[in-house]
């Protein structure tokens, strides 16, 4: 099997490596265009939530319908990664329950201090019903695979929008129609955030193209801990493709967003690169005996992925510049035109109005 062939996520096949700038503006043109929105009658809205007047139905992914306020003042995210994009669509200060995970986040602390405010309702695969009942929201955003434990939410009137997941596209896609749901100046922005990031792989892919298959270079990424990584058919995969990396794990396991894997299988496979989500993982790897007879812990090239929002390499906004980052880490002589400093000072101040510090962003380039 090639390694850089796989489901067909991006149209004509970016997992591929050699998608044209013009199909990628084809996308952006195409993509997402069904989300409408129509309006009802206050009667139809959400009975829970504090807003009031006419109420909006949101068709999405084609064949799924939510009816929201007119204007949505409560939101809950049930979904760690979805605060980040809620935010960056100018919305943060409107969440009204939350997640453990991000309200740990300092970045996030800092830039939508109402999170302090938010009540944790969503800690891994558990949901604290009664918590969220009485934060009363307009909307609850959570991922498809965890539909099943908010029919309890559905019944009591509040709208319940559930999101596809493990892809890049998904990631776009999600964003587009949050945007559509939380109202004009969060579908505008939206819009243009959509046009950057596949602006972004367009740029990438214009190099990346033109490196053959056996010059690329083949990455180990670990998720939640060292030996936890995803292989085929996600996420990971795709953000590998677009910046011209071969995951060592791609035939492993498919569709899944972390599996636990053997040292045996990682030592086996022998990668030029490390990836690690998290700094403790990356010591661990540096400095653990079983590790270091791995071309990449010997070469020094076990890197730290960056987080600012959340974790770049996950389902965030940040994925937007996660494809920069990592071609340029990889291929720095081709990738001699980014500017790592300069890219995510863009993007936090383009989508999230933040200007950042020069010691902000090296805290987000460098966690430790």
């Amino acid at each position: 099997m090639n390694h850089m062939t796989g489901r067909t996520v991006w149209p004509l096949a970016v997992r591929a490596g050699t998608v044209s700038g013009c199909i990628l503006i084809l996308f952006v043109l195409l993509s997402i265009c069904g989300c409408q929105g129509e309006q009802k009658t206050a009667p139809e809205q959400n009975r829970l939530g504090g807003s009031s007047g006419a109420a909006r139905v949101i068709h999405y992914y084609g064949n799924r319908t939510v009816i929201v306020p007119n204007v949505v003042n409560r939101i809950a995210c049930g979904w760690p990664a979805q605060n980040s994009i809620v935010a960056m669509l100018g919305y943060g200060n409107r969440i009204v329950a939350t997640t453990d995970t991000i309200k740990s986040v300092p970045l996030f602390r800092r830039f939508v201090p109402s999170i302090a405010n938010a009540v944790y309702c969503f800690s891994n695969s558990e949901v604290h019903m009664e918590a969220l009942l009485k934060t009363k929201p307009d909307v609850l955003f959570i991922p498809d695979n965890s539909l099943g434990k908010f029919d309890q939410v559905r019944k009591m009137g509040i709208s319940v929008v559930s999101f596809k997941s493990n892809s890049l596209p998904a990631i776009i896609e999600r964003t587009v129609i949050t945007g559509e749901i939380l109202g004009p100046d969060a579908h505008k922005k939206a819009l243009a955030y959509q046009q950057y990031f596949n602006g972004n792989v367009a740029r990438i892919q214009r190099i990346v193209s033109k490196i053959p298959i056996n010059k690329r270079v083949r990455v180990y990424h670990s998720i939640r801990n060292s030996l936890s990584t995803a292989g085929g058919d996600s996420l990971v995969q795709d953000w590998m493709n677009i910046a011209g990396a071969i995951n060592v794990a791609e035939d492993w396991f498919r569709g899944t967003n972390a599996s636990t894997v053997s040292v045996e299988q990682i030592l086996k496979s022998d990668p030029d690169v490390i990836i690690a989500m998290n700094a403790e993982s990356a010591k661990e790897m540096r400095s653990d005996g079983r590790w270091s007879n791995l071309r990449a812990v010997k070469s020094h090239k076990v890197y730290v992925n960056p987080k600012g929002m959340f974790w770049w390499c996950r389902e965030t906004s940040e994925e937007a510049i996660q494809i920069l980052w990592l071609a340029k880490t990889l291929y720095p002589e081709r990738f001699s035109g980014i500017d790592m400093t300069k890219e995510t000072r863009f993007f936090y101040k383009t989508f999230y109005g933040y200007d950042l510090t020069k010691s902000e962003i090296q805290t987000i380039l460098n966690p430790t």
